[in-house]
């Protein structure tokens, strides 16, 4: 009982929580030390954390959720670390936490058992989503996407294609809910700027032009690419259109519609030099801009030949006919 006090009172106060504490098997512990973590990190207004004090506190915040076993205590927990993110007073920090998840996570991807996955699983949701609100919280600012874009796709980010360290299934698995949170954030969300949908898709297409593993390119273009441009195209297309381009079983009969993403989707892109006019593209112009910018990744010299080839195979069908969500990405 002395021991469990003795713990308890050494993680109050203003400073960092040790990550033991974090990590602790007594629940009492953790909570107290999530408590702390989380007054702390509020309290900041713009100094970083030293990376090392990062990379400590993420391996703390990993054990914390690993040792939550109920249900009910794994979904107040991740949400609860995902809104660590939002509430952080200093937008630097705030993405600081986003990269130190980011990279925990990959660190320690491989080593999650399978029981444990899906709540994982959960929090990897939880995270993507949150990320989407910090966005929105920041008007979509042209700078901190490009700082959103480089966590996700630089050294150590799931999306980074050159380290084959890093496990392509959970890149797929981002895939797999990325477009999905993104729907549920803007139907709540009151913000009335458009959404630069073209700079939140561009890390799928750098990862799909540069990525060796084909399964990953596949599943990737068949999780979020192909998706999204085929409701582009079925918004586009009146009724009695009927896509003619080659269909493949297994893939979804009933593709998502993604209609309020489109709705308030804008034609900015960061990495393209043109001009464009912030207010609502209709969806045949985001379809051709959406075309135009994943043939401009294809082009370029760090993309894999083979993938370049079946990227330009897709941009040439897409371009000449709709496209919809049953095509083969794999079709040349």
């Amino acid at each position: 009982m002395t021991s469990n006090r003795t713990s308890t009172r050494a993680v109050e106060g203003s400073s960092l929580p040790m990550g033991k504490y974090l990590a602790s098997s007594d629940k009492a512990v953790r909570d107290k030390a999530f408590e702390n973590l989380r007054l702390f990190l509020a309290s900041r207004d713009g100094d970083l954390l030293d990376e090392k004090e990062m990379i400590k506190l993420w391996k703390g915040l990993f054990f914390c959720f690993w040792h939550s076993d109920k249900p009910l205590v794994q979904q107040a927990l991740a949400t609860d670390l995902a809104e660590l993110m939002l509430n952080i007073n200093s937008t630097p920090t705030s993405f600081q936490f986003l990269k130190g998840f980011w990279q925990m996570i990959v660190e320690q991807w491989t080593k999650i058992d399978h029981l444990r996955l899906d709540k994982f699983y959960m929090l990897i949701r939880r995270f993507i989503n949150a990320s989407f609100r910090l966005l929105i919280k920041l008007d979509w600012d042209q700078d901190y996407i490009e700082l959103y874009e480089l966590i996700l796709t630089g050294p150590g980010g799931p999306l980074f294609p050159d380290d084959q360290r890093i496990p392509t299934s959970l890149a797929c698995h981002i895939g797999d809910v990325y477009l999905e949170e993104l729907e549920k954030v803007i139907a709540i969300s009151e913000s009335a700027s458009t959404i630069p949908v073209l700079d939140i898709l561009y890390p799928f297409m750098t990862y799909c032009a540069q990525i060796s593993v084909n399964s990953a390119y596949k599943r990737i273009m068949e999780a979020v690419l192909c998706p999204f441009l085929a409701a582009t195209s079925n918004v586009a297309l009146s009724s009695d259109q009927e896509p003619r381009l080659k269909r493949v079983k297994l893939l979804a009969l009933e593709p998502p519609s993604y209609a309020i993403v489109i709705s308030r989707a804008n034609l900015r892109c960061i990495h393209d030099t043109d001009p464009f006019d912030p207010v609502v593209a209709t969806p045949d112009a985001l379809r051709k801009a959406f075309l135009k910018t994943m043939f401009d990744v294809a082009s370029q010299p760090d993309a894999r030949e083979v993938n370049r080839k079946k990227m330009y195979a897709v941009w040439k069908a897409a371009m000449a006919e709709g496209v919809d969500a049953t095509w083969d990405p794999d079709a040349s």
